[in-house]
């Protein structure tokens, strides 16, 4: 007991002498005492105007923000060209019939043992209401027919907006997604979604990684077949030389890799039988059919002239080769935008430009009358005139380059140096600034935006939307009574920009509307993104916590009319009614 007696004196005696602490919750108290009964009036306003809008859908009709497919967005691997209808309705498209004999249905209850029992599984998470599925599922269903005879390997799918705890255990965030399981080990398959680049790269995975041309049968049929091959024409099928290749070979995973010792077969391949060996050739479907190899027969040498002749001198841009240049290693693209009546002399200047950068940019032909893709492409990057050669950074950090003096070959050359060299001033789209920006909501433009929103003694909350998105109609009778409460606030600005025509570096949207917050004197690191419910209070109260400077929002001095003036009021206007009744009835 004495000791528990002396513990509490002291504990009694160290709170006594310590200093005190602010309660956590002081901070806020203002916030807390702060009469906001006025703002929440606006957003009670606002949903009953809602409710009897036709104009302006609710955005809770809506699952997320509208992803755009218009200027200024991401576009890497163009998914913004797809038709959103068909992979947010359900019920707006049928895939065909598609015989998927061979293509296992997986679910919770077999998924496991399924993938461990055997060696080489590439499984599909899909959703039946996902376009991208949809396309795969005929090219899925092909390739698990060619690769049924292989031992141990099997192609499979797994619903999952069915099977929802395994998509969530396997981290599925989009749709498709495709997994190659070795002995139950997972990797993401990183290929082309089409049939022969499926079976290509699981027979790299599951085999030697090269096969023997022996016979010129075998070898008239891998040329007639086959759209890209690789050819060692070797001293030996065994030994060194043949490792080398076959390292090569699993380097790259959407070319066949062959090797033969028979004169004839070689000769077959356009190559010179006299020539030392080893000595390779790749052979392709294109324009520029034969590349010969002429450097050190190594693995690593071999796997870089492939890297760099595998594509086309200039690839036609089509919805199934976007992946194999947009998912390419070589990040920097030149895109030639041309209508038919002036393709012929732009793209051969285009074409001979481009033997001189194989391997350090991917060339891309755009036709501007392809009603398909061609059109929309032009129309995201805002290309109107033909024929146009951009330069295009198909990463994280995207940016445009523009071309503006006569497509010769000299000067494409000169450019894509220049380009490669990182020599360019980027191009970012802008509206003409307007003359008159005196309104309560600020307009941002690409060139007023370092004046605006980066001004470091204001702090910015801007809105980047897009005229047609729903959303942002929604949210524009919320967000300009904010900017009016707010308008007498000298250190805050509420402003918006039209992201399909105008771009900024420190503007990046993923979808419509973005909300952002720039605080005043760090206007060097990120924007906050606003992440609070879409009402006048919320945003402000987002902006009063994350504020630099610090502000107190008076609330507006209201007037009540006497009721006699009211009812004046409505008998006039009962009257006026009336008036316009027997008007409309005449």
């Amino acid at each position: 007991m004495s000791t528990r007696y002396l513990l509490l004196l002291a504990l009694t005696a160290f709170l006594l002498a310590s200093p005190s602490f602010p309660n956590p919750a002081s901070a806020d108290d203002d916030d807390d005492d702060e009469d906001l009964s006025f703002l929440e009036d606006d957003d009670a306003a606002d949903r009953t105007a809602d409710s009897h809008s036709e104009h302006y859908p609710d955005s809770d009709h809506f699952d997320e923000d509208e992803d755009f497919g218009g200027e200024g967005g991401d576009f890497e691997n163009y998914d913004d060209l797809d038709d959103d209808a068909a992979d947010s309705d359900p019920d707006a498209y049928k895939a065909p019939e598609v015989d998927e004999k061979d293509v296992v249905v997986l679910t919770d209850g077999n998924f496991s043992d399924f993938v461990k029992d055997r060696k080489f599984v590439l499984v599909e998470f899909y959703a039946p209401w996902c376009g991208h599925c949809q396309s795969l599922a005929p090219e899925y269903a092909a390739a698990a027919t060619e690769l049924k005879a292989e031992e141990d390997v099997a192609l499979a799918k797994v619903d999952a907006t069915e099977e929802s705890e395994l998509s969530q255990e396997y981290d599925v965030q989009g749709f498709p997604t495709l997994y190659f399981f070795v002995d139950g080990v997972r990797k993401p398959y990183p290929g082309q979604r089409t049939k022969e680049a499926i079976v290509t790269w699981i027979k790299k995975k599951i085999g030697p990684g090269i096969a023997n041309i022996t016979t010129l049968d075998d070898a008239e049929r891998i040329l007639t077949s086959e759209s890209k091959v690789a050819l060692g024409y070797l001293n030996s099928l065994v030994g060194p030389e043949s490792e080398e290749l076959a390292a090569a070979s699993r380097l790259e995973d959407d070319v066949n890799f062959y090797q033969t010792v028979n004169p004839d077969v070689a000769k077959l391949f356009h190559l010179d039988v006299k020539a030392t060996r080893p000595t390779l050739i790749m052979i392709k479907k294109e324009d520029e059919k034969l590349s010969y190899f002429d450097g050190n027969f190594s693995r690593s040498s071999i796997a870089e002239f492939v890297f760099a002749n595998k594509l086309p001198l200039v690839t036609i841009f089509t919805r199934e080769n976007a992946p194999a240049v947009f998912e390419s290693e070589i990040k920097k693209q030149l895109i030639l935008f041309a209508a038919k009546n002036d393709t012929e002399k732009a793209l051969a200047s285009f074409q001979e430009a481009a033997k001189l950068f194989k391997g350090k940019l991917i060339f891309v032909y755009v036709d501007m009358e392809n009603e398909d893709v061609g059109k929309p492409v032009s129309d995201y990057f805002g290309i109107t005139t033909s024929p146009k050669i951009i330069g295009y950074t198909g990463n994280e950090d995207t940016k445009k380059f523009i071309f503006d003096k006569e497509i010769t070959v000299d000067n494409i050359k000169a450019f894509g140096q220049d380009f490669i060299d990182d020599k360019l001033k980027p191009f970012f789209k802008s509206d003409p600034i307007p003359e008159n920006n005196d309104g309560d909501v600020k307009i941002v433009v690409g060139d007023n935006f370092d004046e605006i929103v980066l001004d470091e003694s204001k702090d910015v909350f801007l809105e980047i939307y897009a005229p047609w998105c729903g959303h942002c109609q929604a949210l524009e009778p919320t967000y300009n009574k904010l900017a009016k409460h707010l308008r007498d606030i000298d250190s805050i600005i509420i402003a918006k920009m039209d992201g399909t025509t105008n771009e900024h570096p420190r503007a990046k949207s993923d979808g419509f509307p973005t909300l952002l917050f720039f605080p005043a004197g760090n206007k060097s690191f990120d924007p906050i993104t606003v992440d609070t419910d879409r009402t006048v209070v919320a945003f402000y109260k987002f902006i009063k916590k994350h504020a630099s400077i610090p502000f107190k929002l008076q609330k507006p001095a209201t007037t009540t009319k006497p009721a006699s003036e009211s009812e004046s009021e409505v008998q006039e206007t009962t009257t006026s009614s009336s008036s316009e009744d027997v008007k409309d009835e005449l």
